[in-house]
């Protein structure tokens, strides 16, 4: 009885010192459950213990709620995805460094600009032994004339993933074109994967209805997204095809891209849109 006690102390200690901890650095809470769950999800099956950091928390309950209970441990971090003061990303990137002194992961990956730009130099400043990075698209920096901040941010990217061991992309033109500008060098290590992909067991097709057709725009109501294009295509249609119905769910963002309440107020009051 008294080895079968040992051997079990003996394991468990053993798990405990080769069990890897990672942290996942975020710009939105609830992105670690709607676009990262199923990473996390593996990650937690290959017995890793999972750390989230992002900010504004405590405005996502059930995002807090759904990650206590897969075991995630989880850590409010001060970021402003949208914002441009320096002295903000400053202490965010401090932020971040004090987290990662104090959790010690092994593992750190950041995706999304502000994750993937001040999580990486964080985790460089605090000596976290793996980095990666996680390029999810261009952003709003690369869209249109807005050369100033293009310079800015590219400066930033490659400062960010000189320091990193791998990046991943999620389609080969973003990661041609971060070689092409040299933001990333030619011998540093990237891997194109296949985007965040679709459950397509989770989201299954329906029959079309019988009683009239309805199209969904399920976005954040940024230009870039579409949003104009979409609202134009109902006005359009509906010239043809009166009853055909157009929806909209989303909201009025904070990026200087985003659609204006007025614009929203004005597709609704001329019938174009059904915004839930």
């Amino acid at each position: 009885m008294r080895l079968i006690s040992t051997s079990v102390v003996h394991l468990f200690v053993l798990q405990v010192i080769i069990r890897m901890r990672i942290l996942l650095i975020a710009s939105l809470a609830d992105s670690l459950v709607n676009f990262r769950g199923p990473l996390i999800q593996a990650l937690l099956s290959h017995e890793l213990e999972v750390h989230v950091a992002a900010p504004d928390f405590m405005q996502s309950e059930a995002t807090r709620q759904r990650l206590h209970d897969w075991d995630v441990i989880v850590h409010d971090a001060v970021m402003n995805r949208t914002g441009k003061n320096p002295f903000a990303d400053l202490r965010t990137v401090w932020v971040l460094w004090r987290l990662m002194r104090q959790i010690k992961p092994d593992a750190v990956l950041g995706y999304t600009i502000k994750p993937v730009i001040f999580g990486s130099l964080a985790a460089w400043l605090a000596a976290v032994p793996r980095r990666y990075a996680l390029v999810t698209g261009l952003g709003y920096a690369f869209q249109g004339e807005r050369r100033g901040m293009l310079m800015l941010v590219q400066r930033l990217y490659a400062w960010a993933l000189a320091r990193v061991h791998l990046v991943f992309f999620q389609n080969p033109d973003d990661l041609a074109l971060f070689r092409n500008r040299g933001i990333l060098s030619s011998g540093a290590v990237a891997r194109v994967v296949n985007g965040s992909g679709v459950d397509v067991s989770y989201f299954s097709p329906t029959p079309l209805p019988k009683d009239g057709l309805c199209f969904l725009l399920i976005a954040r109501f940024l230009g870039d997204k579409g949003v104009r294009e979409y609202v134009e295509a109902a006005r359009q249609v509906k010239q043809r095809w009166p009853d055909v119905q157009f929806a909209m769910v989303g909201w009025i963002d904070s990026n200087p891209d985003s659609i204006s309440q007025q614009e929203l107020d004005a597709w609704v009051a001329e019938g174009l849109v059904n915004y839930w």
